[in-house]
């Protein structure tokens, strides 16, 4: 990254930073002020008026949001005055707030009825009854699911406070609670009341517009109204979208002018003058600055000079971060971005993650069937996704592990399991259904050089630095690989003459790495082999993939019919399918972010924001980066 300062005629601000916004590049800061440069500020009309711009945007932002849609705007069209801009917005938003409350309405209406649905039943019983509806009282009670002893009590206490003057029904719901009606002489209507408040039970209140009627007529009315409740919400869907087809595009223009006049506007605060020019300062990065220097000299006039402010100046402050990494490794970013952005002048782990995220994944699941099905999803994922969007780079990130998937299903044998080993595929390295040593001690060898490299990066970075700690960094990694090969000398993987050498040159290699990181360097390095032993997850999570792809496929003749043991068979391989993407996806991340990340990741770099005209998909794409 560049820091650059901008200089140019006062008269000039707003006509270079519009400028400055078209280009696109340059990331505004506050200048420092000094005895001759004091801030723009704004003056009471311009104050007023940016009050004005954002009501205007949030308008616009609401309308647009109830809208529940984004259209595109169009490409040309002519500039609107801000109040007409204004009145547009305004009244959009208020037709659109009246609808999302009328509909709001109407669901809660429905659900309110649909509440009472279960007290229709115990409405025409006691209909049937002969009993007069209109001339009761008529409590509406819900029953905690198993309630039966409850409802015996409330009949015993019902007959002793009004004897046989009452009508007790009940009818279960959906939910499994019981839905009950009590209807009671209206004389008696305080003591059944007071009956139900004593022991508790729930009591349902009518809807307002059903309050003042007759029981019959309450019924009649809300089955009617459940009947009428579709037609009245499909209405406001339809008003709402005559309002999308008919302004949504407008709307759009609107949103995206006013918030470049905005950002034109909130960015003069960012700028420092004298009686006669303006200064602005901002960040650039560095490949683009000389294209950035072209085009703002071009464009806004004579007396406009950019200069390069020197590291010196702003080494401690915070520096905006741009992840700049090869088209293949790329996608891969969508991890990184996942933690806090590395501090500027630090490691990009994104291409470490390209390379060792895939291979762990296929690692784990490691079968051609289930490699060939991630393929396809990903295949599929990528033709429906945008360029540039989170989703194109899951399915790219998703087809690299489904290639490593495949490698690994051949060097298994493994299609669908022990399927392949059926149908003539063999082991290049090991069959993973009875090799669990070696496939253990393939996956601490894989953590082992993980964590090594992760050391090495560490004291790499460090050597620009503290070149003390960065020795000890590297005598780290050093000393796990010594401690390896002693382990495989001590188990005759090595000639058995090397592991006395082995053990002493480790101990020879301890003091200086306690000169180089301390005195807890010990306790450390002891995490460190904790870390290498954390990637035995690999062996435990392949080795059930692969147990649960066998088990399925002796489900075909576990059963009587070889057609339901296929079914059978098809739906555990979809659900180890699903289990064998997430279960590697979340172990693989955390070893990453856990044991490898720890070794070197200097998290706490800002996220790179130039002043740029406004869309709506750069700034949804923003708030996800946050």
């Amino acid at each position: 990254m560049s820091r650059i300062r901008m200089l140019g005629p006062k008269d000039q601000l707003q006509s270079c930073l519009g400028c400055v916004q078209d280009v696109g590049l340059v990331q505004l800061i506050e200048p420092a002020e000094t005895e001759s440069l004091t801030p723009l500020g704004l003056t009471i009309e311009q104050a007023h008026h940016v009050r004005s711009v954002r009501k205007v945007v949030e308008d616009v932002d609401t309308a647009l949001e109830l809208l529940g849609v984004t259209p595109e705007p169009p490409k040309a069209a002519e500039a609107l005055p801000l109040t007409k801009a204004a009145l547009i917005a305004g009244r959009s938003r208020r037709q659109l707030e009246a609808v999302a409350e009328q509909r709001q309405g109407l669901e809660e209406e429905r659900a309110l009825i649909l509440k009472f649905r279960p007290f229709f039943s115990a409405f025409r019983k006691i209909g049937d009854s002969g009993l007069d509806l209109d001339g009761i009282r008529v409590f509406y009670l819900v029953l905690r699911e198993d309630g039966e002893q409850e409802l015996r009590r409330m009949r015993a206490a019902l007959r002793q406070a009004l004897g046989d003057g009452f009508e007790l029904l009940s009818q279960p719901s959906e939910s499994g609670e019981s839905a009950m009606l009590l209807a009671v002489p209206t004389a008696d209507a305080a003591k059944a009341e007071q009956l139900l408040s004593e022991a508790g039970v729930q009591s349902l209140a009518l809807p307002d517009q059903f309050e003042d009627e007759g029981v019959s007529a309450t019924i009649r009315r809300m089955q009617t109204r459940l009947d009428e409740l579709p037609e009245a919400l499909a209405a406001l869907e339809r008003e709402r979208a005559q309002i999308a087809r008919e302004r949504g595009r407008e709307l759009a223009w609107i949103q995206a002018s006013v918030r470049d006049h905005l950002a034109t506007v909130e960015a003069m605060e960012k700028a420092v003058v004298t009686p006669r020019a303006f200064v602005l300062e901002g960040w650039v990065p560095k490949a683009v600055q000389p294209e950035l220097e072209r085009r703002l000299g071009s464009t806004c006039g004579p007396g406009f000079e950019i200069e390069t402010i020197s590291s010196e100046e702003w080494s401690g402050d915070t520096v905006p971060v741009v992840l700049k990494n090869p088209r293949l490794f790329r996608p891969f970013e969508a991890i990184t971005r996942m933690m806090p952005l590395p501090k500027y002048g630090t490691v990009d782990p994104t291409p470490f993650v390209a390379i060792f995220f895939p291979m762990f994944f296929g690692v784990v699941l490691g079968d051609i069937g289930y490699g060939t099905m991630l393929a396809a999803v990903s295949l599929i994922l990528r033709i429906r996704s945008q360029a540039n969007t989170t989703l194109r780079s899951v399915s790219e990130i998703g087809l690299a592990c489904s290639l490593f998937t495949i490698i690994f299903g051949f060097l298994y044998g493994e299609l669908f399991g022990d399927l392949g080993h059926r149908i003539g595929l063999h082991p290049l390295i090991f069959n993973r259904e009875e090799a669990f040593f070696p496939f253990l001690g393939f996956a601490i060898a894989l953590g082992l050089v993980h964590i090594v490299v992760g050391l090495l990066v560490g004291a790499v970075k460090m050597f620009r630095g503290d070149k003390r700690r960065a020795i000890g960094k590297g005598m780290a990694a050093v000393m796990v690989v010594l401690i390896a090969l002693a382990l495989m000398a001590a188990f005759e993987m090595l000639p058995e003459r090397f592991f006395t050498p082995l053990v002493i040159t480790t101990l020879v290699a301890l003091p200086v790495l306690i000169i180089g990181e301390g005195i807890l360097a010990p306790i450390e390095f002891v995490s460190t082999l904790g870390n290498v032993l954390s990637y035995a997850r690999i062996m435990a999570v392949g080795t059930a993939s692969v147990m649960m792809a066998v088990v399925a496929n002796r489900m075909v003749g576990a059963f009587g019919s070889v057609v339901v043991g296929i079914l059978f068979a098809l739906v555990f391989h979809l659900i180890n399918f699903v289990l064998g993407v997430f279960s590697p996806t979340i172990h693989v991340l955390r070893l990453h972010y856990v044991e490898f990340f720890g070794k070197f990741y200097s998290p706490g770099g800002a996220q790179y924001r130039p002043f740029r005209h406004w869309s709506a998909r750069e700034s949804a794409s923003d708030e996800r980066s946050e």
